[in-house]
């Protein structure tokens, strides 16, 4: 067994559970979140929003290379990667619900009835969190009432939403810059519930500009955290990331490694990273890497295991 312990607060279901929990485990994970992805696998409401979306940004969007590209991701997947009742009953089914801990997702871009469904399948499951991605799910925060609508019931009922904005290489750098962090912060100003920050997905040539802009957010929003998939050596062993660990602080930022989206060596060279950084301290380690989660997870209400709670 390694002589280090985790929680992975980024994990998606993408591959049988059993076996994500094994490798997991083996590597020093004690639990994991689980982030479902509710995108249209047919593509045909997903075309009509990812134009909507162009025209909203008021950029350009090669249409057939990012279908394409989302169609192959979805293509392996299994159904209860996009299926939030099928990943609850999967967990269970599978025997490993003493180690993941599932979330919602719910797609903005449905509508605001659509959403309203989804709401009360998430109260029906008991599940205390939701995934969203205006990558994937192709909405803009600041102008979709459907999703203003959600974040509304966050704030007002205590769930957990987790914000992924990452940025493939094919996104104008100007939505990163302005449009992402613009649109995010008129969003925050009206609701605050609380926001993990994910941005698996952007490329190592853009972790100092994504980082950089996701701090301007965060140092205004005390209710957001930054989880960590993909740059993890970034922000833990580049000496140019040091100013934002030190602006940050340990306090806001959980470890998650996007694993399988990204390889099971990926993810042991982010534990070395953050393990292996001499300036962080062992009590700052120990609050990035499961602290924090645990302290999420207690304060919205997550149904964990006794020894998470104690």
């Amino acid at each position: 067994m390694p002589g280090y312990y985790f929680i992975d607060f980024h994990v998606h279901p993408a591959a049988e559970l059993r076996l994500l929990r094994n490798r997991l485990h083996n590597a020093g994970a004690i639990a994991s979140t689980l982030y479902p992805i509710d995108i249209d696998p047919t593509l045909s409401l997903t075309l009509n929003d990812l134009y909507r979306l162009a025209r909203d940004l008021g950029m350009y969007v090669d249409v057939k290379s990012v279908v394409r590209e989302v169609y192959d991701l979805i293509s392996k997947w299994p159904e209860y990667m996009i299926d939030n009742m099928k990943l609850w009953y999967e967990v269970f089914k599978e025997g490993t619900s003493d180690f993941f801990v599932p979330f919602s997702s719910i797609n903005p871009s449905f509508g605001s009835k659509y959403v309203k469904q989804k709401i009360k399948e998430l109260e029906h499951l008991g599940l205390r969190g939701v995934f969203v991605s205006p990558t994937l799910q192709f909405f803009n925060p600041a102008t979709s009432p459907a999703f203003k609508q959600l974040m509304e019931y966050a704030e007002k009922n205590n769930v957990l939403i987790i914000m992924h904005l990452g940025m493939p290489r094919d996104v104008d750098e100007k939505v990163i810059t302005h449009v992402m962090p613009k649109n995010l912060a008129e969003v925050l100003e009206e609701y605050r519930p609380y926001m993990v920050i994910s941005g698996l997905g952007t490329p190592p040539e853009r972790f100092s500009l994504w980082v950089r802009e996701v701090l301007r957010i965060m140092r205004k929003y005390d209710n957001t955290y930054l989880s960590t998939p993909g740059i993890n050596c970034y922000l833990f062993n580049d000496e140019s990331a040091r100013p934002i660990l030190n602006t940050l602080g340990p306090d806001r930022i959980v470890f998650g490694s996007g694993y399988p989206y990204r390889r099971f060596r990926d993810l042991i060279g982010d534990i070395k990273c953050v393990e292996g950084n001499s300036e962080v301290g062992g009590v700052d380690k120990e609050m990035i890497m499961m602290n924090n989660a645990i302290e999420l997870f207690k304060y919205h209400g997550f149904k964990i295991n006794e020894y998470l709670s104690t």
